[in-house]
């Protein structure tokens, strides 16, 4: 049958990543070179093999691979407890397990609360207008500064009008995400502003701004959390009007 993913679960939650003797950690670090590696072992009480230690033959399968029947160890122990069966009988390991997770247990009530991370958002903040945006630079730019993206267009797209402007939104999500070095960045405004043009030609005007919200909670003091806010709309669109200087859109 074997230990089902579950019990698992429960073994290393209720052991804190812990050896139950050593309280060693049982997830090794990641290095430059190799990614993290399990030095823990979900080691049985009572052995399931037949000459096994303290292999007991009163007990079922299930018994067995149970989470009564497992404590948590470094490999080091594990090859100690089962060389030393008669210094480590079944009663010593469950009370050295019980142990150990009555002291993780104790030690994690002994932490204060930390308050759950929520986004507030500012009144003074919120945009009640967004800007038209004529230039790819100036786009980037601003949306690199964001965490996220409130995003809207005009209703009625046709089924190729969607693939456009659809296209487009993704499309500045993604060069965002990647364009770290310069060469990426001067790709990306090119991209961006082919869009642009595009979007212009076929009757479509971008907005955008940026908002300024909160992130609270968490360990961490209050930090600012900003909020691209982008529109595409038709150039005659009801929700456009024009404000001075002439000639200057703001999308509503």
């Amino acid at each position: 049958m074997g230990i089902s993913d579950k019990t698992r679960k429960i073994l290393w939650g209720r052991s804190g990543n812990r050896c139950a003797m050593c309280r060693a950690a049982l997830v090794a670090e990641k290095t430059d070179l190799d990614l993290e590696s399990v030095v823990g072992d979900e080691c049985h009480i009572h052995s399931p093999a037949s000459k096994g230690p303290r292999h007991l033959q009163s007990l079922g399968v299930d018994e067995l691979d149970s989470i009564d029947n497992l404590v948590l160890l470094c490999r080091v122990h594990h090859k100690m407890v089962d060389d030393q069966v008669e210094t480590y009988t079944a009663d010593i390991l469950r009370s050295i397990k019980r142990n150990h997770e009555n002291r993780v247990e104790k030690q994690l009530e002994d932490r204060p609360e930390v308050p759950p991370l929520r986004l507030r958002r500012l009144k003074s903040e919120v945009p009640v207008a967004l800007a038209r945006v004529v230039w790819a630079r100036e786009l980037f730019n601003l949306a690199s500064t964001c965490h996220a993206s409130y995003q809207d267009h005009s209703a009625d797209l046709t089924t190729e009008e969607v693939e456009m402007v659809g296209g487009f939104l993704q499309n500045l999500s993604d060069w965002v995400a990647v364009a770290d070095e310069p060469l990426d960045k001067v790709r990306a405004v090119k991209a961006i502003q082919d869009e642009l043009d595009e979007l212009e030609r076929n009757g479509f005007y971008v907005f955008a701004t940026r908002e300024r919200q909160r992130l609270e909670g968490g360990v961490g003091t209050p930090s600012d959390w900003f909020a691209l806010h982008i529109s595409v709309l038709r150039t005659t669109d009801p929700e456009i009007i024009e404000i001075e200087p002439p000639g200057k859109h703001v999308g509503v």
